[in-house]
């Protein structure tokens, strides 16, 4: 029973909290209260003081229940963990999308969010692409998807600040795709979070380390064979390559760009980003304002 607008503004914030995954239907994690999500604060760009520290519940995953599908998926990734170290001026490679929610489905495939080099945007897509199509494992258009790698979305290591990309409004979507990211490969132990403190800022409890664990191994370092494909003395050969890989590939990025019609906005191209897929941030969005619209209007009738 709701009495006062006070109590309605308490059970509105309490319903707002993990809204986003009753919007897509995700499992809840266990450690839920690093994701309680607070508008009131979206954009402040100061860092929130955090409150409490990590729960010591026992076991790793971090939900209740482990996706049924999630422990083959887990096997799979894991076994390619060579592949990842050797593909040269690739920075960091992290999980995302329905793998790192706990909701994947027998014909999920596999997103990878990829951090490269700097200046080697167009290099590093070249070989990570390259890469994948000999071991077979990147996703194609025409194939099916399951358990194939999805490339879809590349930043400069200098460019890991994400803030600019989140839409004018709630981007209550991309807040919960950023937090919910899992490192795959990293060359040092810096993670994306030192790059966006403003996190804190709309959900204040998270910390700056990561959070969610789907036990997948983070693979560190580099392979002699990445190391010798970046060694210094080829540099000009390497700048000339990306030049070359640029003028090639651009035309045909901008062509299926215009195909896309109505998605293209979510499409960015430009030396420090490539952004390829669409997305459905504006569709959660609508759907956030119509959840709590209607819990706002089923509170004042009680």
């Amino acid at each position: 029973m709701i009495d006062t607008p006070t109590d309605l503004n308490k059970t509105l914030e309490q319903e707002k909290q993990l809204i986003f995954y009753k919007i897509m239907k995700y499992p809840i994690p266990k450690e839920s209260q690093y994701f309680l999500f607070d508008e009131k604060n979206k954009g402040e760009k100061e860092k929130i003081k955090r409150i409490g520290e990590f729960s010591k519940q026992e076991g790793w995953f971090s939900w209740i229940k482990e996706n049924p599908f999630m422990q083959e998926y887990r096997r799979f990734i894991d076994k390619f963990s060579r592949l990842y170290k050797s593909i040269p001026f690739v920075h960091s490679i992290y999980l995302c999308n329905s793998i790192t929610f706990n909701a994947l489905t027998d014909e999920s495939d596999i997103d990878l969010f990829i951090v490269t080099k700097k200046w080697a945007l167009w290099r590093a897509r070249f070989f990570s692409e390259l890469y994948f199509r000999i071991f077979f494992l990147k996703r194609g258009l025409h194939s099916h998807k399951r358990k194939k790698f999805c490339l879809s979305f590349y930043v400069t290591e200098d460019n890991q600040n994400l803030y600019n990309i989140m839409l004018p409004q709630n981007d209550i979507y991309f807040i919960y795709w950023l937090a919910h990211l899992v490192p795959l490969y990293q060359e040092t132990y810096e993670n994306i979070y030192k790059h966006n403190k403003w996190l804190q800022s709309v959900l204040p409890n998270f910390p700056e380390k990561f959070t969610i664990n789907i036990g997948t191994e983070t693979i560190y370092g580099k392979s002699r064979w990445k190391k010798f494909r970046e060694f210094r003395c080829w540099w000009l050969w390497w700048k000339l390559l990306e030049a070359i890989i640029k003028c090639l590939r651009l035309p045909l990025v901008i062509y299926k760009k215009n195909k896309m019609k109505h998605q293209w906005r979510w499409i960015i191209i430009n030396n420090r980003m490539l952004k390829f897929h669409g997305d459905i941030r504006k569709k959660v969005h609508l759907l956030y304002e119509v959840h709590i619209k209607k819990y706002r209007e089923k509170a004042l009738m009680k």
